[in-house]
């Protein structure tokens, strides 16, 4: 947990934070309002705001917070002829005020309180991103209903079309060349949109009920077994870097883990068609109490343009100039992987594109 001590009392402040860290948190200071807005790059998750500080006050400042860290958690500390000015805080969104001089119990509950509360917002923001890809889901699955019907038949009627122009008497018929032409173009591109509304099924169907721990090395084998031929064509190498055999595993669906592993393997083929270098690394991570499985998959191209950054795993976005793709890949992997509990993220980087994957790890039986 990080914690930020807003206060001009170095003494009181130091010695707070020294306390605090000794208790497994990380905790800083700031000596007055310049330095602490100096400090709001970084994420915190509970501050502790003096309201009496040099140049602008701690009630000023609170406002600043609020603006630009609107789920941080603010206590106000304030000493007994402060009183109104804490209120007024309480008013413009502190979540509590500590009365000086401050027992270290209060700030430990206040502490526990704000990671409770970055619990329930982390919970909220799952099930609402959870609702938005089943709302998707069942939309996805109506679109590629109703466009396979018609599509079905288009592929059908060219080749009954294309049939009858292979014949010996065909080739007396005038332009026979570019109206077979014209056939081949009407089955590639029917093709196209049956793989659209193939990974738009994906997206809107259920949840694979064959669940269990997952072998990640062999279904990155297994995937990568099946896109060597156009890495090899792409002159793209593979580096693959996973723990040790006995280390824990993520719980989930292979299906699904390989259907994700492989949209995200093919948006790094396409941002190499030049060549390049593929990396895939697995690790356990640290995440609270718990722990997770990190799969990053990064790759040497271009990376991805700032304004494409926040859209990156909406359907149909794309990063390539020349739109090459359905643009449905990164939306379904990330739909997969948020039912599953885990979440896909872009890491920002200036040398190529980094997506990491984390999954909850499988659970000992009792």
């Amino acid at each position: 947990m990080r914690v930020l001590i807003v206060d001009d009392e170095a003494a009181f402040a130091e010695s707070l934070a020294q306390r605090l860290c000794l208790r497994g948190m990380e905790a800083a200071v700031a000596g007055d309002a310049t330095q602490a807005l100096a400090m709001l790059a970084d994420p915190w998750d509970i501050i502790f705001l003096d309201v009496c500080l040099p140049g602008m006050d701690g009630v000023s400042l609170l406002k600043v917070i609020r603006e630009r860290c609107a789920d941080v958690d603010v206590v106000m500390l304030s000493g007994a002829t402060e009183m109104n000015k804490a209120v007024q805080a309480m008013r413009r969104g502190a979540r509590n005020w500590l009365s000086k001089p401050v027992a270290l119990e209060a700030v430990l509950e206040e502490c526990r309180k704000a990671r409770e509360r970055a619990e329930a917002r982390r919970r909220a923001a799952r099930l609402t991103e959870e609702a938005r890809w089943r709302s998707l889901g069942r939309i996805a699955e109506g679109v590629a209903h109703e466009v396979n019907n018609p599509l079905n038949i288009i592929v059908q009627a060219a080749g009954m079309v294309s049939d009858c122009l292979e014949g010996p008497e065909a080739d007396a018929l005038p332009d026979v060349g570019e109206v077979r032409d014209a056939l081949r173009v009407i089955v590639k591109q029917s093709l196209r949109v049956r793989e659209i509304t193939r990974k738009l099924l994906m997206a809107g169907k259920g949840m694979d009920p064959r669940t269990g721990p997952l072998d990640v090395p062999a279904v990155v084998g297994r995937v990568l077994g099946l896109l060597q031929g156009r890495m090899d064509q792409q002159h793209v190498c593979c580096e693959t870097d996973f723990p040790a055999d006995d280390a824990p595993r993520p719980h989930g669906s292979p299906l699904e883990l390989e259907q994700v592993v492989l949209h995200l393997l093919e948006n790094a083929l396409d941002a190499m068609p030049e060549g390049g270098t593929l990396r895939i690394r697995a690790s356990i991570e640290a995440a609270g109490e718990e722990a997770l499985y990190a799969l990053s998959v990064a790759d040497s191209g271009p990376g991805i343009d700032a304004d494409i950054l926040p859209h990156i795993f909406e359907p149909f976005v794309t990063t390539r100039r020349e739109r090459k793709a359905a643009g449905l890949g990164l939306a379904v992997a990330r739909g997969l992987v948020v039912k599953r509990g885990g979440t896909l993220d872009v890491v920002p980087s200036t040398d190529g594109a980094c997506f990491v994957l984390r999954l909850p790890l499988e659970q000992p039986e009792n």
